[in-house]
């Protein structure tokens, strides 16, 4: 029989892990909610691309301070940009998820 410190204890380190648990699950979440944000960001631009860059390369002239309108080739390379930042928000996660497995796995 445990003395009344001892439940006590187990009481509040069991609320701790519950507590935790639900922190990582939340941070999981809010990762993968971002990287799918980001990969649908890109891919709305990959598609309206060709659309931006062959409408307006007749009234680039007119407007100058827009960078995509100004040369064909400029919306690619925001693509390439956008797809390396997100190649780089996906290793992060990657990265933060095998640190918190672990975690977990060092706690059992």
């Amino acid at each position: 029989m445990r003395s009344t410190d001892e439940q006590l204890r187990e009481i509040m380190r069991r609320k701790d892990e519950v507590i935790e648990k639900r922190s990582i699950r939340r941070h999981l979440h809010a990762y993968a909610l971002a990287a799918c944000a980001c990969i649908l960001l890109l891919v709305m631009t990959a598609v309206s691309l060709p659309k931006i860059t062959t409408d307006s390369v007749d009234h680039a002239t007119r407007q100058y301070g827009s960078l995509l309108l100004a040369a064909p080739y400029m919306g690619y390379v925001v693509v390439g940009v956008l797809t390396f930042a997100l190649g780089i928000c996906a290793t992060l996660f990657c990265i933060r998820w095998k640190e918190l497995e672990q975690k977990e796995r060092e706690k059992e």
